[in-house]
């Protein structure tokens, strides 16, 4: 049976439960990344309220005007995504490299229904979340207003970064912090990555 939008979506809100996670940066480097809060540990199998959705960032404009959250949002298990922390940590862990064309590629993981696409993507330069510049999402994680009928799924995630970025954050100056987030009701849901040039 398929169920007309509106449909889902009362479901949803009403339900309430509705993830997605960025866990990975796939570096043209070799090198692969993770997002901001997320915990290896948690399984990826389900798509129930609770572990599943654990280490989902939620990014809402209000809560980081407010600072309730900084740019990069917050999450159950973790609360605040520090940015400076987790540059610091992806800088150590080794930072993955966009494409030479300038695509950053990402695996999203959708726990649940409104955790669907499309996401927006922006970026910023210097790596601290203070300003960030839109990006050319090249392809896209399906859905419709943020909504899907897919559960424990990954989907692939890229990003054109503009033309002439120039990444100039973390403790090496060469970071660019990434956002990506859908627009859904209950979250935005999404995350952040800290990513290099393909010729850093």
């Amino acid at each position: 049976m398929i169920f007309p939008p509106y449909l889902l979506l009362s479901a949803l809100v009403v339900g309430g439960n509705a993830h997605s996670v960025i866990t990975q940066v796939l570096g043209a480097n070799g090198v692969d990344g993770q997002g901001f809060g997320v915990i290896p540990g948690t399984p990826r199998d389900g798509s129930t309220p609770g572990v599943y959705e654990q280490d989902s960032s939620i990014i809402r404009n209000n809560e980081i005007n407010t600072g309730k959250a900084g740019p990069c949002g917050r999450t159950p298990a973790g609360g605040n995504n520090d940015v400076a922390s987790q540059m610091d940590a992806a800088v150590e862990a080794g930072l993955p490299s966009a494409s030479a064309d300038g695509v950053v590629s990402m695996i999203l993981h959708q726990v649940n229904q409104d955790g669907a696409g499309p996401y927006s993507c922006d970026i910023s330069t210097d790596g601290s979340g203070s300003e960030f510049v839109s990006m050319e999402v090249t392809q896209n994680v399906p859905g419709f207003a943020s909504l899907s009928l897919a559960a424990a799924q990954d989907f692939p995630l890229d990003a054109q970064l503009p033309a002439g970025t120039n990444c100039t954050g973390g403790p090496d100056g060469n970071a660019c912090l990434i956002r990506c987030r859908n627009s859904a009701i209950a979250g935005p849901f999404g995350g952040c990555v800290a990513v290099k040039l393909g010729n850093s």
